[in-house]
């Protein structure tokens, strides 16, 4: 391929002394760049559904906690009702018993009947210890409740700050992403069809289309390049393929080290 020479627009630091660089490899290196900056944003705005369920999911911890406190409120409540329905019971066949013992004929059957009061008697106190032990755990509860709401107060407050600051990220990315496909689709206009199609397939299989040489390797392969390759690249004049992995191959120019200071 015949090289494109360009005199201006090339990207600072990537001209090689005696050399201009070509035209379609100064705006690869920014198409190269676009792309990874897309591929990053589309991964990014990709994670916002997770995220705002991992969210929505710890707000449900939250409320969970607070209906099983309630559920065990209530559970309670029931319970107690429960037992002082069976105490009337109880009181209600100590009244009976009292009341057959006054046509009893026998001491046996007196005894008897006693006998019967004095289990009623006992279940009564059975029962009354059990609703004693549900009031103290319901004020216990009362407190939990409190607290656990309270805690879902501020975590509710909390994690609507986050799923806001989600969205707001998110919105940001959506933007900055129709920037860069707007910059994308000028570069590959001014670059040639036949590099762009080999840039784009090699992008698609290797994850990136274009790689820097340094010290005669690509460093998109990790391959020491053949010495004729590396003369051709250190031009940076004209398109060249790394023969290992095909990507484009440029040159940066060494560095050049600051003028040391004259001794005083």
């Amino acid at each position: 391929m015949k090289p494109e020479k360009v005199t201006s627009g090339c990207a600072p630091g990537l001209l090689n002394s005696g050399y201009l660089m070509h035209a379609d490899l100064e705006h690869l290196i920014e198409l190269q760049d676009v792309d990874a900056a897309i591929a990053r944003l589309n991964a990014e705005i990709a994670t916002f559904p997770k995220r705002v369920a991992a969210i929505e999911t710890k707000l449900n911890r939250a409320k969970a906690q607070v209906e099983q406190v309630k559920a065990a409120t209530k559970a309670g409540e029931q319970a107690k009702r429960g037992y002082e329905s069976e105490i009337q019971t109880q009181q209600q066949k100590i009244s009976k018993y009292k009341d057959q013992s006054l046509n009893v004929k026998t001491n046996a059957e007196y005894k008897a009947l006693l006998q019967e009061v004095n289990f009623a008697e006992d279940a009564i106190k059975g029962l009354e210890d059990k609703i004693l032990e549900l009031m103290m755990d319901a004020d216990t509860k009362k407190d939990e409740l409190k607290a656990v709401e309270l805690e879902l107060k501020a975590e509710t407050a909390e994690i609507e700050h986050e799923k806001e600051q989600a969205r707001q990220v998110t919105a940001r990315d959506e933007a900055e992403l129709k920037t860069i496909h707007a910059r994308r689709d000028e570069l590959r206009k001014v670059i040639s069809p036949d590099t762009l199609q080999h840039y784009e397939r090699v992008l698609k299989f290797r994850g990136s289309g274009i790689a820097v040489e340094k010290n005669g390797m690509c460093m998109g392969c990790r391959v020491y390049l053949r010495p004729q390759v590396i003369q051709h690249v250190h031009t940076n004049n004209e398109i060249v393929f790394c023969d290992q992995c095909q990507r484009i191959l440029y040159s940066e120019p060494p560095a050049i080290a600051p003028p040391s200071e004259a001794s005083a």
